[in-house]
């Protein structure tokens, strides 16, 4: 089973160390030092640094980590990390080059600026139609999955979502819990796939208009 420590670095992103037998890796490092600190308190030594997007708050700390300890990019034609099978689910929208990663031994998807917990990101590169389509593709996982996101935007996605939605008593419910976990600092995933299908304004778009409709209104919010 895949192991998960969650960093929090910068203002309001997460990069993750991830393990799984004897191999460990980073996932979207976009400020080094705090993950350094991590490791060392961990005593881990990373192997693969895994990326899901080129912006920088995702990347910058990819050098610095390669020059300390030798680490390299996962291979994409492989489809194995450690123990666990791994998926590279093409996921353009935010960008055009986003991917996602699945592993589907241990239920847990990292989605980055593709899905956050009540929210998307960002339409930056890619069009509504491709943007639709690879929530779609997020969908279709198990309602199970453990869905890791990029950034800290919860409580503020889901403002949005009860501005559209306020009738939804699962959504009232989330944001209540919500509130106190960020009142505690704490961070508000992972999420479930199940939770974002009964929450998620994005996700409970059933056309690219619609969708459409939600970003642009998002946007402005």
């Amino acid at each position: 089973m895949l192991n998960v420590t969650i960093i929090p670095i910068l203002d309001d992103n997460y990069a993750y160390i991830i393990k799984s037998g004897n191999q460990i890796a980073v996932l979207d490092p976009g400020e080094a030092a705090p993950i350094i600190e991590k490791l060392e308190e961990l005593n881990l030594t990373p192997d693969i640094i895994f990326t899901t997007h080129h912006h920088g708050d995702h990347v910058n700390g990819c050098n610095t980590l390669i020059e300390k300890y030798g680490c390299d990019y996962f291979d994409r034609s492989t489809e194995k990390f450690g123990d666990d099978p791994v998926q590279i689910i093409a996921t353009p929208g935010h960008t055009k080059d986003h991917v996602c990663f699945y592993f589907p031994d241990s239920k847990i998807a990292f989605t980055a600026d593709t899905i956050f917990s009540m929210g998307c990101g960002r339409m930056l590169e890619g069009t509504a139609e491709e943007f639709f389509d690879s929530i779609q593709k997020i969908k279709a996982l198990p309602d199970d999955t453990l869905l890791y996101c990029g950034h800290e935007y919860t409580q503020a996605n889901g403002a949005f979502c009860l501005s559209v939605d306020a009738d939804n008593a699962a959504l009232q419910s989330r944001m209540d819990e919500v509130k106190q976990q960020r009142a505690s600092n704490k961070p508000t995933i992972p999420t479930t796939l199940q939770m974002e299908k009964e929450t998620n304004i994005f996700m409970k778009a059933k056309t690219v208009e619609e969708f459409a409709k939600y970003r642009r209104l998002k946007d402005s919010f």
